[in-house]
């Protein structure tokens, strides 16, 4: 009988694990949606990632002793060290990126779905345009253009939703024109924007 309650408990253990993977992966679909359509800040993006990674990581690592292992399926000695040290960083990665799309992603979500109705234009000159691969995001968003704008005194990053046109001279344009909303917590979201030469 202990043997079946054992069992159940590292099912429902398992299962734990699975909607945490299953919550981190619909907030980083929810952050690489609305990222490019957000002026968010760089530095608040990755600040919080790696905060997030760093304390949930620490946490997760000393709650389940994986710094000071006495043997794990046989494993002794210095490759149960090596071993643990692996473990303990792809757990520092994965609590990075779970933790980390859980914060932005309830920024980001929040900031658009409360986002003002009123609009403004703000025109910027173009420091350059180059194109974008998105590896991962091929499906979503796909290669395309990413302009390097000037935005009260410092350089942005801005993704554009359109595919990259090799054929096109992006050279040409000077300036964006971008049709911004205010987000919930303050950050612009661009409704629509138009390059200009």
């Amino acid at each position: 009988m202990t043997s079946k309650k054992a069992k159940k408990n590292k099912k429902g253990k398992a299962l734990n694990y699975k909607l945490i993977l299953i919550i981190g992966g619909f907030f980083h679909f929810i952050v690489y949606s609305l990222k490019d359509l957000t002026l968010y800040n760089e530095t608040l993006f990755w600040l919080s990632l790696v905060v997030s990674g760093l304390v949930l990581g620490f946490y997760f690592i000393k709650k389940m002793k994986l710094l000071s292992p006495k043997s794990y399926r046989k494993i002794e000695g210095t490759k149960l060290k090596l071993y643990m040290y692996c473990i303990c960083f792809f757990m520092m990665i994965g609590a990075t990126i779970i933790c980390g799309n859980i914060i932005n992603g309830t920024v980001l979500g929040l900031n658009y779905i409360a986002k003002q109705k009123d609009s403004i234009q703000q025109e910027y000159s173009i420091q350059k345009i180059v194109q974008h691969k998105t590896g991962g995001r091929k499906r979503i968003r796909r290669n395309n253009p990413k302009v390097y704008l000037e935005k009260d005194g410092e350089l942005m990053r801005l993704n554009l939703n359109k595919r990259y046109d090799a054929s096109e001279n992006y050279s040409e344009f000077k300036t964006i024109t971008l049709n911004l909303s205010k987000g919930w917590f303050g950050f612009e979201i661009i409704n629509y924007y138009e390059l200009k030469k």
